[in-house]
């Protein structure tokens, strides 16, 4: 199919052609878009040469369109409104009438945790909105990357707005905010014989361990903190969600560590006992991560502000 010479094409005719239409007065339609009447004219000059068509017909009561002017008017008026609206999508932004769709970065940990308050908050403010989790592991995206995350990437090419996370160190291109700091907690399935007993750190290390990691071969805190006591856990299956953890430890005579809250949504469903780590632990940050291109950005910036009040 032969393209339409868009080079040639100057596109403020469409602004013409949509102000005659609104207007159906010459003068009128020129006001509204701010070109004076022998400008007007020349323009429609141009649009009927190019479209093949007079387009506006004299009557009594001003301008009307032609049956082929009817016909494009909806596409013209299309495109005029949906121009304005990429216009003004960082001048203002109405969370009660917006349709627009939010992308938040994160694992299945703050997915539990933040999704059913935020959603609480959304659906009485902005209703039409819609929220979606993009599934974001700590992983890195390629060893000629420079270490850049998958976070990294969602955020540069637009794929999330915000990141929730906990936070390693950024590029001075993003801003970030901490959000909330919780402890963590031992779970096993409440029939284990461990739980008869008082919980060492010598019996920790006896038993079978669940690691919740998405990247296999990265070592996490416990095991980084369990290196410098020159001890090591026994480690029997490694699962990228903290939901597969909770399900195997409750049928096992197996243990995980894991944030409390997560523990917490679990603990009566899965016959669970919650435990304190018996060794110095510190406790987990989790943050908020943003473009800083989009500091200023109103539905960024309402999306950020939404987020932050659920904690």
């Amino acid at each position: 199919m032969q393209r339409f010479p868009l080079g040639g094409l100057d596109l403020n005719l469409l602004k013409v052609l949509y102000a005659l239409a609104v207007k159906g007065n010459m003068t009128q339609a020129g006001d509204y878009i701010g070109l004076s009447q022998p400008a007007m004219s020349h323009a429609l000059k141009r649009l009927r040469a190019i479209t093949g068509d007079r387009l506006f017909l004299r009557n009594a009561r001003g301008l009307t369109m032609t049956r082929h002017c009817a016909d494009i008017f909806p596409g013209v008026k299309r495109i005029i409104e949906e121009t304005e609206a990429v216009m003004r999508s960082h001048q203002a932004f109405d969370p009660v009438q917006s349709p627009r769709t939010f992308r938040i970065g994160m694992n299945d940990y703050f997915s539990v945790v933040l999704m059913p308050r935020l959603l609480e908050r959304i659906r009485r403010s902005a209703p039409n909105c819609v929220i979606e989790v993009q599934h974001m592991p700590r992983t890195i995206t390629g060893p000629l990357q420079g270490n850049r995350t998958l976070m990294q990437d969602y955020l540069d090419d637009g794929t999330i707005d915000v990141a929730v996370m906990t936070l390693d160190s950024i590029p001075a291109r993003f801003q970030s905010m901490p959000l909330f700091t919780e402890r963590r907690v031992c779970i096993i399935s409440a029939d284990n014989p461990v739980v008869q007993s008082d919980f060492t750190f010598e019996k920790l290390l006896e038993l079978g361990h669940v690691k919740v990691t998405s990247s296999p071969s990265r070592r996490g805190w416990i095991d980084e903190y369990l290196d410098t006591l020159g001890r090591k856990r026994r480690v029997v299956a490694l699962v990228p969600h903290f939901s597969a953890a909770v399900a195997i430890v409750g049928r096992s005579d197996l243990v995980a560590i894991m944030p409390e809250s997560v523990a917490r949504l679990f603990e009566k469903s899965h016959n669970l006992i919650l435990l304190d780590p018996p060794f110095l632990e510190q406790k987990q940050s989790t943050s908020m991560i943003w473009l800083a291109e989009n500091q200023s950005s109103p539905p960024n910036r309402w999306l950020r502000d939404e987020i932050a009040a659920c904690f």
